[in-house]
């Protein structure tokens, strides 16, 4: 008999996209259906090897775009899941899905393989943003899937957005943020647009094509999110997330409390017993490697007791309610003011975090400065 472990999540990633959008640095190709087939056999592989002794309460499978497959290689796909994983045990299965890929086939073989939360790359429902972005869907089409999902019985849907595009105004963010609500998904995640080294999207800026957004606007569209969002009942639980009562993301929360989780795929990373790991990011060389029977492992380290402690605190500011004191000391081995006592006094004189006897957390003004806030802790 197999004793099973407890983790709390598994990550599946999907390498594939069909175009790579302009402000993209994940780990992401443009599609190759033979590739695609063969990467499809490594990852049922690497599940079969990988996941029978553990048993998860959340399943996520991201990208790239998961939709991307045709619905046979999602069949095949969901099926291996199936295999392998104790599905009835599952509090949240989630798949990525942009509005571009998604057809009605498709949200029917994920219904019938019991995924029951989507979440749905939209970014923006202004037609003129999603063309700089280089996404393939149109506003009308982002809001016909919505509605073809919840047709067909997902009660659980989740919308990505991003504002802060170069010359956006406060007034059209507002729109796009009235559109979204309008069509009620039960968790947004909205992100400011970010301008990461490499990306097409950094050119543009650099050559003069683009003008990016002073940060005090970018400020002002994440206060305005913040009030906005609340006064339509969702609960602003992490930096950028947002959720009705009971639908905060669970599998993504794993992350936020530094807990376990194990990553299936090119470039996946996992942790487990304290050590952090990755996959090969290649999807050829990932690909090849399983198939000479080869290490996927890439990278792996233990973080020093005292860093590891660092991370715990600084993930868990990520989440609005912070962490308490209580469950520091039981996840890391030491007490807030025996670490970070300093740093506690002066964030706290700042008006940037709460802390009391029983818990730390960003106040509103911390939640702005997050980034800046979270290097003190490092």
């Amino acid at each position: 008999m197999i004793i099973q472990h407890h983790i709390p999540s598994l990550y599946i990633h999907i390498p594939f996209c069909i175009s790579k959008c302009i402000y993209c640095d994940f780990n992401s190709i443009v599609t190759n259906s033979q590739v695609v087939d063969e990467y499809l056999g490594t990852i049922e592989e690497e599940l079969q090897s990988t996941i029978k002794k553990y048993s998860f309460k959340t399943v996520f499978i991201g990208g790239g775009t998961p939709t991307v497959l045709n619905e046979t290689q999602l069949d095949r796909l969901l099926s291996a899941v199936t295999k392998y994983v104790d599905i009835p045990n599952l509090k949240e299965y989630t798949i990525e899905v942009n509005p571009g890929t998604l057809s009605d086939e498709k949200a029917i073989i994920m219904k019938n393989s019991h995924v029951n939360r989507v979440s749905i790359g939209i970014q923006s429902f202004n037609d003129r943003y999603l063309k700089l972005l280089g996404r393939i869907h149109s506003a009308n089409e982002a809001k016909d899937i919505f509605s073809n999902l919840r047709a067909k019985g997902f009660n659980n849907l989740s919308v990505d957005m991003i504002y802060g595009y170069p010359a956006q105004t406060l007034n059209e963010w507002q729109k796009e943020l009235e559109e979204c609500c309008g069509l009620g998904p039960e968790h947004i995640s909205a992100y400011c647009l970010t301008y990461e080294q490499g990306t097409p999207i950094v050119e543009m800026t650099n050559s003069g094509a683009l003008n990016k957004l002073s940060e005090e606007e970018e400020l002002k569209m994440y206060e305005f999110t913040n009030d906005f969002l609340c006064d339509k009942g969702y609960n602003h639980y992490e930096i950028s997330n947002f959720a009705k009562q009971g639908k905060e993301c669970r599998h993504n929360t794993v992350y936020w409390e530094n807990r376990e989780y194990i990553g299936i795929g090119a470039g996946a990373f996992s942790y487990v017993h304290g050590e952090r790991y990755s996959n090969i990011k290649n999807v050829k060389e990932y690909i090849s490697s399983a198939k000479s029977k080869k290490r996927l492992k890439c990278f792996s380290e233990k973080l020093p007791q005292k860093q590891r402690a660092s991370e715990i605190l600084i993930m868990a500011l990520r989440m609005t309610s912070g962490i308490s004191r209580k469950d520091f000391i039981q996840r890391s081995g030491f007490d807030l003011n025996e670490l970070f006592q300093k740093q506690l006094d002066n964030l706290t004189q700042a008006g940037l975090i709460n802390f009391d006897d029983e818990r730390v957390k960003l106040t509103r003004k911390g939640l702005s400065l997050a980034d800046s806030v979270m290097t003190e802790f490092m």
